[in-house]
């Protein structure tokens, strides 16, 4: 699994994870989230930093966590290019012990659900926890309906004469999708498979309330009300 979204993943992701696309999530976090300059925001699963380094660079302070050194290590070069102070940290974020101290949190594109239910609701509670009281947590996932309405058996994505192959196969009864990733970069194959739990809104808000979360709202990727044909399933929830 910690190798799933590696280097390659984001050799690949590069066609699609454009920085105009970065700069447009950024502003719907900001305006979706509340943010003020100076505010300190956690950003779970950061991986390449490629939200943590925008969101720097517009004067928030940024703590981002992921367990993929490799990712990690091209966040932090990215940083110092651009002489942002970022705080990244390499490790598992229920090892963490913050408490009461961001006054915004955020899973952002699918860093949500790669754990059993027990393990994702923890991280729930731990999220509330380093908050500051009135602090925001945002989360972006899979819309579960429109992804299953959609599903293909397989996708292709080529860079460069390069291929990330991605087979699906949706578990019902477990809510769980496998994906099989095939990785062909110069002539080279590899696997990193993976699965993740596809929630329903309604899931996930039960969810964030167990964990204390209040004024929980749901919006698509363009900061609208979520629906269900809704491209992706954003919530927001206070402290």
């Amino acid at each position: 699994m910690k190798n799933t979204f590696d280097y390659l993943y984001i050799y690949f992701s590069e066609n699609y994870l454009t920085h105009e696309r970065t700069k447009k999530e950024c502003t719907l976090i900001e305006h979706l989230c509340s943010l003020e300059k100076g505010d300190h925001v956690l950003d779970i699963g950061c991986g390449h930093g490629r939200i943590s380094n925008e969101l720097a660079h517009r004067g928030y302070r940024v703590t981002g966590i992921d367990w993929s050194q490799n990712a990690l290590d091209l966040a932090i070069l990215n940083a110092r290019k651009s002489n942002l102070d970022i705080c990244y940290k390499n490790k598992n974020f229920l090892d963490t012990l913050w408490r009461e101290k961001f006054d915004c949190a955020l899973s952002w594109y699918t860093s949500f659900g790669y754990s059993n239910d027990e393990i994702c609701k923890l991280q729930l509670s731990k999220i509330y926890d380093s908050l500051k009281k009135g602090g925001r947590f945002l989360i972006d996932h899979i819309n579960r309906d429109r992804c299953l309405k959609y599903l293909p058996t397989s996708s292709v994505l080529e860079r460069e004469g390069n291929f990330m192959i991605d087979h699906f196969d949706y578990n019902p009864a477990q809510g769980i999708l496998h994906v099989r990733r095939q990785l062909i970069k110069d002539g080279e194959l590899s696997e990193t498979p993976y699965n993740i739990r596809l929630l329903t809104f309604t899931e996930i808000k039960e969810w964030m309330l167990h964990a204390g979360f209040k004024n929980i709202e749901g919006y698509n990727n363009k900061g609208q009300p979520f629906s269900v044909d809704s491209e992706r399933m954003i919530l927001t929830g206070v402290k």
